[in-house]
């Protein structure tokens, strides 16, 4: 692997891919002594805002409210109840806001409150966290991170590297039993170089011990296993044994800050063993700055791990590639130090090995989440979750984007790291016309400018391009200067590079070339040799030169491409245009040689590819409008010309970010309810829906009205509304940047629904109408609206469906109906797409049995005896019936006797006084019947 020459104390090693930078934290050569003991203090955080639970109140109930009053009062709501001791949570589905306003006014209630979420804040107490860990920890969000989980519970990270000093009290109950797969004579794997202590310390030191720095796994443990001597050189058969050594004893994820250019099909196959049996295998991308493949970071499985600085900008030490997954910090990263090496048990490290380790313990931290996820879906969720950085999209420098913690554990999105404006000379038909000088910037990572220096006639050109000073102790992103320069059909005529200083000294790099161009355009492109940008400027001269020497380049294939390269807001009805360099074979230009990608997944987007032979143009129609605030990539591989293989070429644009489309919304009335439901919009940085509702027909804005529900959800249902009122609904998309979609609205008139009777009382075996109506609010009717009358007898709690009805013009519905028994109804309508839902009051009707009485002989003589009977209908076989006699004005019950199993009774009568009397039968009520009275009977006693 190459490394550059000069680096203070920056490890070259053949094979293990060390951290880059070793250095005492004092910025010397010297030890570092440990920290000193310090008060710990409270750490500010930004405005923070109260976390609620969306749809739960705690209450408190008054001590003399009963169980059947709480559980009355939870139903009411519409809520379910966690009962912890005196204090009750109600959940339900309205806003915590709007349920807390209800239960507060309940009487049984005697305190109420919002159901707060307290936060643990994850800052733990190690002193080099503040210092010199959070700002790097931040850019990936890990604090965030320990607020999700702290634990990697039974995951085992095995750090297959130089070894560790496993006495360091950092680590200190952080390792599990190791091996050492370099020698079989010493069976320990002491760390003699440095390197491998330096990544489990990343991973596993002790976080929140009051010593050292915090470990990203925060209570991980480490299994050390020695793949690389005291040279730092590693080679395949002990890391292959390494490897399968792990996974035997229990190794769950494999940090490998390793690697070559070499591919080993050993190697990969022992890495493929690994990914089977459920491993995750984390590996760093190299240190090259270049894009050769390293290996093992290079194998698909594999997660890959490129560096930055803290700020989350690429550094120019960082192999880049299509391989990369994922970046992470790598520059100065403070971890453990091996301290037979120093007298510093802490070092400051820097080199994708330092970023890979970042990786590997949040790969534990999702896995203990998510035990089930196989490695691949690890890669995945680690992938999907990292914020976009560098050119947009999936790119060789950044992959994914930057590592993103607290998304991957699934804690909310941040937002994509910006990208620098585009300066709009990245190709050569946009080239700067340049005469003597000019001083600018790389400003993003990959970009090309390009100069045009037109000349009269044949002459002797020389180029200069001088970076700014490049020290790799003093900057994590360094210019390394590149020039190319072609005729005026992109032939290349001459190339020269200086990628890093050539001894151990810091300063300005140049590259220079002098080459004969003819009359007419002679072009230059100027990149960054590492692929990283750089804030600082560059100087290009162009000057009268010497006799042309340098040696030739690649011809470059395009003069020109629009939508212009790493160029963002472009219209969704965008036609891509590439043109060629130079004359190419039509029939080589086709949709498998020029692909239009989708930048965020690779996927291939259907489109038209025409070739216009005039303009050497390959134009792209996409089959249908292109996405939203999505990145886009346009790859030319395959292309033939007359004298070969056009080289490959590729360019990436990002579509503007529009606000989203409005809503297919609608809302649906129920009794006291509403079913919401819409379609979440097809968009990429979709975030979620919003609902809010008004009593009355204003439609709610974004901050009036109550909250109904915020979510990316397909539909809620909103209970806990009033009857007879008219709710207006509004419905917002909102994307992650803040933008919301046109406004949705659904409105559901209020409705009321009356119900009436022939009669409050009817006698066994009569028949009512029961006649009722439904309305609007506003007394208009709507004609064949379902209405649904239900039936209970007095004395039960379940209704059944006795008719369905529908109102007629009128509004109106009536049935007739024969009940046995006391009964009560009531009306409902179930609402509609338009309409809410409603119910009547009960409507009580009481049925009194039919009594008979028959007085034989109507007319006796004193001493004599009459006989009063008769039948009562329906028979209740054991009831009691009251013969009454009326006396003084009032009626006395003189005797009773119990019903016979058809009703039947009898009483005789022997009055003791003469004149007439007068009698009746008297049934009392029951919970079938109301109480029912015979005629009047009168006995004429002579």
């Amino acid at each position: 692997m190459s490394v550059r020459p000069g680096q203070l104390l920056r490890w070259g090693l053949p094979a293990v891919l060390v951290a880059g930078s070793v250095v005492a934290l004092s910025g010397s050569s010297g030890s570092a002594a440990e920290p000193a003991l310090h008060r710990a203090g409270f750490v500010r955080h930004g405005e923070s805002v109260a976390d609620v639970e969306p749809n739960a109140v705690l209450v408190k109930f008054k001590p003399k409210a009963t169980a059947s009053a709480r559980k009355a009062a939870a139903s009411k709501f519409g809520a379910v109840d966690e009962t912890a001791g005196d204090v009750v949570k109600l959940k339900g589905s309205l806003p915590a806001r709007d349920l807390l306003k209800k239960v507060k006014a309940d009487p049984a209630v005697e305190l109420a409150s919002l159901s707060y979420r307290r936060h643990v804040a994850a800052v733990p107490n190690d002193p080099y966290f503040g210092s010199l860990q959070q700002a790097y920890l931040n850019t990936v969000r890990v604090p965030q991170a320990w607020d999700v989980s702290k634990s990697t519970g039974n995951q085992i990270v095995a750090v297959l590297d130089s070894g560790i000093d496993a006495g360091h009290p950092d680590l200190a109950g952080h390792l599990v039993a190791g091996y050492n797969a370099v020698s079989t004579t010493r069976p320990n794997p002491v760390d003699d170089n440095g390197h491998g202590t330096m990544v489990a310390g990343i991973i596993a030191a002790g976080t929140n011990n009051g010593a050292g720095l915090a470990g990203v796994g925060w209570s991980s443990k480490v299994m050390p296993v020695k793949v690389a001597g005291s040279n730092g050189v590693a080679n395949d058969l002990d890391l292959v044994e390494g490897i399968d050594w792990a996974v035997a004893h229990g190794a769950t994820v494999l940090n490998i800050s390793i690697a070559n250019p070499g591919d080993n099909a050993v190697l990969h196959d022992a890495i493929t063993r690994a990914i089977a049996k459920g491993v995750i295998v984390v590996a760093a991308a190299g240190n090259d700055g270049s894009d050769v493949a390293q290996y093992p970071a290079a194998y698909p499985e594999v997660i890959a791990v490129g560096a930055t600085n803290a700020g989350g900008v690429l550094t120019d030490f960082s192999s880049y590639g299509d391989w990369v997954d994922v970046a992470a910090p790598g520059w100065d990263i403070v971890s453990t130090g091996a301290r037979n090496l120093s007298q510093s048990p802490y070092w400051l490290c820097s080199g994708t090995s330092c970023a890979a380790p970042i990786v590997a313990g949040v790969a534990a931290l999702v896995k203990n989440k998510w035990p089930t996820l196989t490695p691949a879906q690890v890669q995945a969720r680690i992938k999907a979750y990292a914020r976009d950085a560098g050119p947009r999209g999936i790119d060789p420098y950044y992959g994914a984007g930057m590592l993103d913690a607290y998304a991957a554990l699934g804690g909310r999105w941040a937002a994509d790291f910006p990208i620098n404006p585009i300066d709009l000379n990245d190709t050569p038909e946009r080239a700067i016309p340049l005469s003597s000088s000019i001083r600018t910037t790389i400003s993003t990572e990959g970009e090309t400018d390009w100069y045009e220096v037109v000349s009269s006639a044949a002459r002797n050109l020389s180029v200069t391009l001088t970076g700014p000073e490049f020290n790799g102790d003093k900057y994590a992103v360094n210019f390394g200067p590149r020039i190319d320069v072609y005729d005026g059909n992109l032939r290349s005529l001459a190339s020269a590079v200086t990628p890093y200083p050539a001894g151990s000294q810091w300063g300005p790099l140049t590259a220079a070339t002098n080459v004969n161009v003819t009359a007419g355009s002679t072009f230059i492109a100027v990149r960054n040799a590492n692929g990283s940008r750089d804030t600082r400027q560059y100087e290009l001269d162009i000057a009268d030169g010497s006799d042309g020497g340098s040696k030739p380049g690649v011809d470059y294939p395009v003069r020109e491409v629009s939508p212009p390269d790493l160029a963002s807001g472009q219209r969704l009805d965008t036609r891509p245009v590439v043109t060629f360099a130079r004359d190419v074979v039509a029939g080589s230009v086709n949709a498998s040689t020029v692909r239009f990608l989708n930048g965020k997944t690779g996927a291939a987007i259907g489109a038209a590819v025409a070739y216009d032979a005039e303009n050497k143009q390959a134009v792209l129609t996409p089959s249908a409008p292109l996405l939203d605030n999505t990145p886009y990539r346009i790859s030319v591989n395959g292309v033939q010309e007359a004298s070969g293989g056009l080289e490959p070429f590729s360019s990436v644009f990002s579509t503007l970010d529009a606000p989203p489309p409005k809503l297919t919304f609608d809302a649906a009335g129920a009794y006291l309810a509403a079913q919401l439901s819409w379609k979440v919009p097809a968009m990429p940085d979709f975030d979620q829906i919003i609902v809010r509702r008004n009593s009355g027909s204003q439609v709610p804005s974004l901050t009036t009205g109550t909250l109904v529900y915020s979510g990316s959800g397909t539909g809620v249902k909103n209970t806990g509304l009033a009857q007879g009122v008219t709710y207006t609904y509004a419905a917002w998309a909102k994307d992650r940047g803040g933008k919301t979609s046109p406004v949705a609205v659904s409105q559901l008139l209020g409705m009321k629904t009356t119900i009436g009777a022939t009669a409050a009382q009817l006698n066994y075996g009569g028949t009512i109408t029961v006649r009722g109506s439904t309305l609007r609010i506003d007394n208009k009717a709507i004609a064949g609206l379902p209405v649904n009358l239900y039936v209970r007898p007095k004395n039960s709690s379940t209704y059944k469906l006795l008719a369905a009805l529908k109102t007629s013009s009128t509004g109106t519905v009536s049935y007739a109906y024969k009940p046995l028994v006391s009964s009560v109804f009531m009306m409902t309508f179930p609402g509609n797409t338009d309409l809410m839902g409603t119910r009547s009051v009960d409507l009580n009707v009481a049925v009194a049995p039919t009594i008979s009485a028959t007085l034989s002989p109507a007319s006796v003589r004193l001493g004599q005896a009459a006989k009063l009977s008769g039948y009562v209908a329906p028979a209740h076989s054991g009831k009691p019936v009251y013969l009454q006699q009326y006396v003084n004005r009032a009626w006395k019950s003189i005797a009773s006797v119990k019903l016979t199993t058809t009703g039947a009774y009898a009483f005789g009568v022997k009055p003791a006084v003469r004149g007439q009397l007068v009698y009746r039968m008297w049934f009392p009520a029951d919970a079938d019947h109301a109480q029912a009275f015979t005629a009047n009977k009168i006995l004429t006693v002579s």
